[in-house]
């Protein structure tokens, strides 16, 4: 009799723990799902801020013409930089969620399809209360239209790729395998230089005339050997870009690999402030009239 009612007791208690852990766990859950949707939201954008700053570094569109919706003339580069930073930040959810990660990739879309639909509501009024031309039909109508169609159709396809690399940023505690608080000085700090420096760099690698004179005509060879100076440019940048791309590549192995789980100890944290440092100084160099 007592052991069948001790048998009962035990039961009950262990019934009451797992109810409390499927709560604990769903809130959990729901912190994890909202907080990641939050993070896709601000990484997004930030990702974007870094395509606008070399955007209108080349274009040289001066700070008066570069809005939230509009940046100068600019009309498959604002669709491209948009489109960019939706689908890096619904990547990351897909990295982050095994469940749920494409409600949560369209739910992180939302506040850019809403921004869209406002600018083609403002830009249906314009266009009926004045004369316009076909350059305003396109800033004020096409480019909201493409950008609300297409932003959950990216964000959805990159949640799904992202979910293809779920067990590769299993690091717990973690975003992309860097642990959470390093996100707090990434964001303000390093990410949009991370993305703006190197991508100025290959623009500038790409824009390099050395295919034409300056007549038009077509170099030969012996053109080329006699205009070593154009070499020495191209390689010069070239290795400058790999510079680059090495430094970030240490910056994320120093904060993601596993030895790095208890502390980062103070010789990697110095290593880190320095990349970050160069990186600054380069972005004030590079961006400094448009900040």
């Amino acid at each position: 009799m007592f052991k069948n009612r001790w048998k009962t007791i035990n039961q009950k208690n262990i019934m009451s723990d797992v109810k409390k852990l499927k709560m604990i766990n769903n809130r959990t859950d729901v912190k994890n799902f909202i907080l990641i949707i939050l993070f896709a939201i601000i990484f997004s954008f930030v990702i974007q801020d870094g395509i606008r700053l070399v955007i209108q570094k080349f274009l040289e569109i001066p700070n008066d013409y570069m809005g939230l919706a509009q940046w100068g003339d600019t009309f498959f580069l604002r669709i491209f930089a948009s489109l960019i930073g939706t689908a890096a930040g619904t990547f990351v959810i897909g990295t982050f969620l095994k469940n749920k990660a494409i409600w949560a990739a369209i739910i992180a879309t939302l506040p850019t399809v809403i921004f869209w639909i406002a600018v083609l509501i403002f830009g249906i009024t314009i266009i009926v209360n004045q004369e316009y031309s076909f350059e305003t039909v396109r800033v004020m109508l096409l480019l909201p239209s493409i950008l609300a169609i297409l932003s959950p159709a990216v964000g959805y396809l990159s949640a799904r790729w992202g979910q293809e690399h779920f067990n590769e940023f299993q690091r717990p505690k973690s975003i992309l395998n860097v642990k959470w608080y390093h996100w707090l000085w990434i964001f303000p700090f390093y990410l949009n230089k991370v993305v703006a420096i190197p991508l100025f760099t290959l623009i500038l690698l790409w824009k390099i005339d050395l295919l034409y004179d300056t007549g038009g005509s077509y170099l030969w060879i012996f053109d080329f050997i006699s205009n070593w100076s154009y070499y020495l440019v191209r390689i010069a940048i070239l290795f400058v870009l790999g510079g680059l791309i090495a430094s970030i590549s240490h910056v994320y192995s120093l904060l993601s690999e596993e030895k790095t789980i208890a502390k980062i100890n103070w010789k990697n944290g110095l290593i880190i402030f320095g990349h970050v440092l160069l990186f600054l100084i380069f972005y004030i160099l590079l961006f400094g009239e448009y900040l």
